[in-house]
């Protein structure tokens, strides 16, 4: 007889924008390591999540890749770093390299790029490889992000979700 599995709660972060600023805050996107600034209040919270028991999947559109500005290396770095100033509290960082309007067809549709949600899916799929005891119910899970798409991915995961700006002053997820 198979051990039960247990229950863990995850939360599903917006990078750019949530995690670290994005392009409301500098300017203009996150093109290199060099670019990553974090929010302290996001990493203040991640850490309550990981005290609380919980795991971390970091989710991005990372468009840029498919319309030639940003190069896979340079979006694993930014990535890399953001997960060095997070003091290594994402569980899995994950991004879709897709955008609707790349010049390559095959870049430009994809079943993971937010509002789709399917880097909910690979997350939660990623995680299960780790931690093979627990289990990820969507309703023991969290979506933060800045976007209407971060929340219509949520929506269509069955997962409830928070404005980034009321997760960071540390709002109680019953109120997003």
């Amino acid at each position: 007889m198979e051990a039960p599995q247990l229950i863990t709660r995850v939360l599903f972060l917006d990078v750019d924008g949530t995690v670290r600023h994005g392009r409301a805050e500098l300017g203009r996107f996150v093109n290199s390591a060099d670019d990553v600034v974090v929010f302290d209040e996001a990493v203040l919270r991640m850490r309550e999540w990981k005290h609380g028991g919980g795991r971390i999947v970091g989710v991005s559109n990372q468009g840029g890749i498919a319309l030639g500005y940003l190069s896979e290396d340079d979006c694993r770095a930014a990535m890399a770093r953001t997960q060095d100033l997070t003091g290594g509290l994402f569980d899995v960082l994950l991004w879709c390299a897709h955008h609707p309007a790349a010049p390559d067809p095959q870049m430009s549709l994809c079943f993971g790029r937010k509002p789709a949600p399917g880097l909910l899916f690979e997350g939660v799929w990623e995680l299960g490889g780790v931690y093979p005891g627990e289990c990820y119910p969507p309703n023991a899970a969290l979506m933060v992000g800045d976007q209407p798409e971060d929340e219509e991915c949520a929506r269509r995961a069955g997962v409830k979700f928070m404005r980034a700006d009321q997760w960071r002053a540390g709002a109680n997820e019953g109120n997003g």
